[in-house]
């Protein structure tokens, strides 16, 4: 209405008793909007032009510009400090002209507000822009002009545009702004006087910075605060935002100690807190600073992070200060500190909170309603706690968050209220996922379940709860881990119905390398006959979708190695062979390609070398039978042996290659780790127990000097040798060891440590464990791998157990081991005969 009436007035006419433009001006200030700035600045311009047609009564004021640059300030709206600083420009170049104008003198005010509008904006270069308003009142101010003088709020909002900026160094520059006030105020200009918001402001600088050594930065500043307060500068004083921002520093940061740091900064706050109420009353601890401290343990790698979160949790509810009380996210960091900690017990200590918040919510603590992260964090700690019964209480909590997600669905009377649980793919998958690895009997069609009740939930109109390419993998991981022997194919038709909804526009669930590698892992673990050819026909399919341009389906190094796998346990005549031909594949093909993703890594030999382990003679085998397709020739045998150490060499030789210039490859070295490990040796003993017979001759001799021409006795040495020489003895190495040699021969080969003396019966040498070893040849092995633990989960070469192959997770790497044309008899002859050639062993 009012600005009908101004268009209808004309110009010279306009009169502030008709219209208040002041009051006008003001309340489009006050929308808040940036069509009320556009207004205020509308009205500003027609005063300015009715002054300028000498209308005697209106006026152009600081006040007007100060309302308009303030307006776009406070408007939200894109491009407004811009425009508000235009409209300053703009007034000081009426100022500097004189004449009508010269009462248009920028204040301090008007700069305020620029330098506010900056702050708010949000854009990439407020802070600096910000801090070179400043620059120019300081500059104003040196010249004489009072009425621009900085002061403390021009400085905190500058340095609050600094603290909420991304920019790199912005802790450093809000410090050198509170250095800055300091001097100015020493200089003289009290309005500078730094106070609690100043320094509250820097240490939240410092805590968001993530720099290492912030926290020390904030704890120093929070010291000069109780020196300048205890010294009388009482705007100076300490509250519990200056606290918290000092906890929150040590929370944020990734150096050790950080959380009981913490802890201390907030027990320091509660002894002022409580040894003087009265002095010390803006320092009562609130909840912010508990769960701050918690979210820092929750986040810290401390053993004992869980319990110190959880103490903290019962040290609110014991304090006795009013208002101090827990709320949902005190519980919800408290059962992510559990999750995080991977202790024994952790998941059910988390899953018991949860109990407590639903027991509490429902006797009428609002404050502890669960939430999506409250059950997202239970879900996650017994899902990755691998405990027994964990899989099926995780699907309980899953269960439990979508019936009161259905539940606050129902009695929502808005459809714009934010729901407090809302379950997701990723619950979903995460539960799954432990169904996975449960290794539960009926553990996969307990995933293929949860995937059925995924889709039922999606086509009942629950949107986020659809079943992805992830979902998929994890039930054909869930076949693959199962030991069924429906697993292989039940995972091929998993796959098959993948690639339907697939081509049916269902894009979600697009087939990936993860989905084949894992449907070939499962032939591989499977014992069924002509596992390994189906196997590789999987990784055809995978190639040829490829070169038709598909990059979801690119093999990678993972895919090869699970394929090597499948022949090395298939027992196959020729497995060992076939094996070995994989493994050239890979190099040549990553060499003519560029393609550093499909470079063997000491998995991949590992397989090969396991696959020669795995070749059975006729002897050996537990069918007698003549027609028995699976048993090999000696030739076999020889050719599997010199496949094994051709191969052992030529990752051994990778290490060294690594250093020479001359043997890189145009890849790079996408793999310096590539060497013989633990399993590597493991391996390579197998291959001497089942591959190279005793000599006769010498096989009940049990002198320790003389073993003459005993194949086996001389590789198992050099081998054993090698593997002390590089620290990756432990158990299972001892265990092979035993099987490849004589009792007197192993005993022979373990004493040239001191630690271990010549035992006096035969047969001790069963009482040899890493333990009594020298720690340079255990040095590379866990802990945990002293003690036979970790390194089961490998498998274990040879034909006496059924384990073997690469695992489940294989990297990429380079290689120097180049394609052999001599994959025949004389490759097994050379390496056969290592006993007369001792140093080629040891090289």
């Amino acid at each position: 209405r009012m600005n009908r009436k101004l268009a209808e007035t004309p110009l010279g006419a306009l009169d502030p008793t008709i219209l208040p433009i002041n009051a006008i001006m003001n309340a489009w200030a006050k929308t808040k909007s940036s069509e009320g700035a556009a207004m205020v600045e509308h009205w500003l311009n027609r005063v300015s032009e009715e002054q300028q047609a000498h209308n005697p009564r209106v006026q152009t004021t600081t006040k007007m510009y100060t309302m308009a640059v303030d307006a776009w300030a406070k408007s939200g709206s894109k491009g407004a400090a811009k425009r508000a600083e235009s409209i300053l420009q703009h007034m000081n170049q009426l100022y500097q002209l004189g004449g009508l104008n010269a009462h248009l003198k920028p204040t301090t005010g008007i700069f305020n507000a620029i330098i506010n509008a900056w702050a708010r904006s949000g854009e990439p270069n407020a802070p600096k822009r910000a801090e070179q308003i400043l620059e120019w009142m300081n500059k104003l101010y040196m010249e004489g002009n009072v009425d621009v003088k900085p002061d403390k709020y021009t400085f905190n909002t500058v340095i609050h545009a600094w603290a909420k900026s991304k920019e790199k160094f912005a802790a450093q520059r809000a410090q050198k702004l509170l250095e800055s006030m300091q001097q100015m105020y020493l200089e003289g200009n009290c309005s500078a006087k730094p106070d609690t918001i100043t320094y509250n402001v820097v240490i939240n600088a410092w805590a968001k910075s993530g720099e290492r050594g912030a926290a020390n930065q904030a704890e120093q500043l929070l010291a000069e605060m109780h020196k300048l307060y205890n010294s009388g500068n009482l705007d100076v004083k300490p509250n519990v935002v200056t606290y918290g921002a000092v906890i929150d520093a040590h929370a944020k940061s990734n150096e050790r100690g950080n959380a009981a740091r913490a802890d201390q900064i907030l027990a320091t706050m509660i002894g002022l807190h409580q040894g003087d109420p009265i002095a010390h009353g803006d320092l009562k601890p609130n909840t912010y600073a508990f769960n701050t401290v918690i979210n820092a343990w929750a986040k810290s790698k401390e053993h004992d992070a869980a319990e110190k979160a959880e103490e903290m949790l019962v040290a609110m509810q014991q304090c006795n200060i009013a208002g101090l009380k827990p709320d949902a996210f005190t519980y919800t960091a408290v059962i992510d500190a559990w999750a995080k900690s991977r202790v024994r017990g952790a998941a059910q200590r988390a899953d018991l909170l949860l109990e407590r918040m639903e027991r509490e919510f429902r006797e009428g603590n609002e404050e502890l309603r669960p939430n999506t992260f409250t059950y997202n964090a239970v879900i996650n700690a017994l899902a990755k706690s691998n405990e027994p019964g964990a899989a099926a209480r995780a699907e309980r909590v899953l269960h439990n968050m979508v019936l009161k997600s259905s539940a606050e669905s129902s009695s929502s009377s808005s459809k714009n209220d934010s729901p407090q649980i809302k379950p997701t793919t990723i619950n979903f998958n995460t539960v799954l996922d432990a169904w996975a690895k449960s290794n539960t009997k009926g553990s996969a069609i307990r995933a293929e379940e949860i995937l059925e009740w995924m889709d039922r939930l999606h086509k009942e109109g629950n949107l986020d709860v659809k079943p992805d390419t992830i979902t998929f993998n994890g039930v054909i991981d869930a076949w693959a881990r199962s030991h069924d022997r429906r697993a292989p194919k039940r995972a091929e038709e998993i796959l098959a119905h993948m690639n339907q909804l697939y081509q049916e526009g269902n894009y979600d669930v697009q087939p990936d390398t993860y989905t084949y590698n894992t449907v070939i892992n499962c032939w591989a673990k499977s014992n069924e006959p002509g596992s390994a050819k189906r196997a590789e026909h999987i990784l055809a399919i995978m190639e040829q979708n490829f070169k038709n341009g598909d990059a979801s389906f690119r093999p990678n190094t993972r895919t090869h190695t699970s394929v090597i796998d499948a022949w090395a346990k298939s027992g196959e005549r020729g497995a060992a062979k076939r094996a070995e031909q994989i493994l050239n594949n890979m190099l040549i093909q990553a060499q003519n390609e560029g393609n550093a993703d499909i470079l063997p890594n000491t998995h991949t030999y590992n397989a090969v070398m396991n696959a020669c382990a795995f070749t059975k003679s006729s002897s050996s085998s537990s069918s007698s039978s003549l027609g028995n397709s699976n048993c090999n020739s000696n030739d076999d045998l020889e050719e599997a042996l010199g496949i094994a150490f051709r191969v052992f060499d030529a990752l051994s030789l990778n290490r060294s290659n690594e250093h020479n210039p001359s043997s890189s490859s145009q890849i790079g070295d996408d793999n310096a780790n590539l060497a013989p490990d633990a399993y590597t040796y493991t391996i390579m003993l197998s291959v001497c127990a089942n591959l190279i017979p005793h000599d006769h001759h010498h096989q009940d001799m049990y002198s320790n000097h003389h073993h003459g021409n005993d194949h086996r006795f001389q590789n198992a040495k050099l081998l054993f040798e090698r593997c002390c020489a590089d620290g990756y003895v432990n158990d299972f190495v001892l265990r092979k060891l035993r099987q490849a040699v004589t009792p007197d021969q192993f005993l022979e080969l373990v004493h040239s440590s001191s630690a271990i003396p010549m035992p006096v019966s035969f047969g001790s040498h069963h009482n040899v464990s890493v333990n009594d070893l020298p720690h340079s040849w255990t040095r590379k092995i866990q802990p945990q791998g002293r003690h036979n633990s970790s390194f089961s989960q490998h498998g274990r070469g040879g034909r006496n157990h059924k384990g073997g192959g690469s695992g489940n997770s294989v990297s990429s790497g380079r290689s120097n081991y180049h394609h052999h044309n001599n994959h025949q008899r004389g490759g097994g002859r050379r390496h056969h005969n290592h006993g007369r050639n001792g140093n080629r062993g040891r090289r």
